[in-house]
């Protein structure tokens, strides 16, 4: 292999990463992935589809140092890592095929994860999206996409009727419009040992950084917060090599944990946020309650003191309890005695 087919694997290697800012910093300090980080890289993609993962898992399989899998908490042993990745190439390509057929005894539906409104479709829409074969839910997905553009994801369910329940789910991300199926599984395979892999990835985030979760999966998104100012990341643990290594953690300890805004409201709150290998940096403008934000990340920074993000936070919160709801007129506020700059400032 010369040296650029060799940056060009690399390159893709890298890319694998959900996150741009995560991926960009790991190419930049040239940090390794074994093979087996690579594998669980590869399912935990939002952008591959499961074509595009099986193409990988062979070139893994292919070109790729084989490594033992440890014993961990949720993944049991391996002695080939590559014996775990046939087993997922062979997961997807054999659950793929009972998706498309045409079963006498089954009926699809499907549920979207809205762009605008950041929630899932309503259960009635379950129903009234009932389709008796693939072919005919996927065409009406198409349709609706096309005419309102507004679906950030969407799961397909297919379900076997008789004695038996069962149920496929088929996960799919909408990328410019176009349905990417990002992974297919049966109810029993929820908890697939590649699935339950924690990966160490080194992060350019620091303490009071703001940042975005950036993923358009409906099993991943919050009706808030989507924007939290930073506090802590698991990676950042002491010797946290040396833990994993002991088969420590799986990947719902892949968090960071910070503070951000309850349905956009000035509640403050601190909890986790999953998946940190979707984290982004937030470019964009902070405004109304999200100034809030602004305040606590340069707190956490030391830029500012307490009191100057007491009052910060005060005065942000006094102007939200003061807002009008947005269904008055225009000149119905003037004759209740607003001035056009008091209008202004409550658009």
């Amino acid at each position: 292999m010369n040296k650029n087919e060799n940056r060009k694997k690399q390159l893709d290697d890298y890319d694998l990463i959900n996150s741009k800012a995560i991926s960009d910093y790991c190419r930049k300090i040239k940090y390794q992935f074994n093979t087996e980080e690579l594998a669980v890289l590869v399912y935990r993609n939002r952008k591959m589809d499961i074509k595009e993962k099986i193409t990988k898992y062979q070139d893994l399989i292919d070109n790729y140092k084989d490594i033992e899998v440890i014993k961990r908490i949720n993944c049991k042993h391996y002695d080939s890592v590559k014996t775990m990745i046939k087993n997922e190439i062979d997961r997807l390509k054999n659950v793929y095929e009972k998706f498309l057929n045409e079963d006498k005894n089954c009926a699809y539906t499907w549920r979207e994860y809205n762009k605008s409104t950041r929630q899932y479709s309503q259960d009635y829409k379950i129903i009234n999206n009932l389709k008796r074969t693939f072919k005919e839910v996927y065409k009406s997905i198409k349709d609706y996409i096309n005419e309102y553009d507004d679906t950030l994801s969407f799961t397909i369910t297919k379900k076997y009727f008789g004695r038996k329940e069962r149920f496929i789910y088929a996960q799919y991300n909408v990328i410019n419009k176009k349905p990417t199926l990002i992974n297919i599984y049966e109810k029993e395979d929820m908890y697939l040992d590649i699935n339950n892999i924690y990966v160490y990835m080194p992060t350019p985030f620091k303490r009071g950084d703001i940042l975005i979760t950036e993923n358009p999966s409906m099993s991943n998104y919050r009706e808030d917060g989507d924007i939290f100012v930073l506090d802590y990341l698991s990676t950042w643990r002491e010797n946290i090599k040396e833990f994993l290594a002991r088969g420590n953690h799986d990947s719902s300890d892949m968090v960071g944990y910070g503070y951000y805004l309850y349905e956009n409201t000035p509640k403050i709150v601190y909890d986790n946020k999953w998946d940190y290998d979707n984290f982004e940096y937030y470019k964009g403008e902070l405004k109304d309650n999200n100034r809030i934000l602004k305040a606590i990340s340069s707190y956490l920074k030391d830029e500012i003191d307490i009191e100057l993000l007491m009052n910060s936070y005060d005065f942000f919160k006094s102007e939200y309890e003061q807002r009008l709801p947005d269904f008055y007129e225009y000149e119905v506020l003037k004759k209740a005695g607003f001035s056009d700059e008091d209008i202004k400032k409550l658009s």
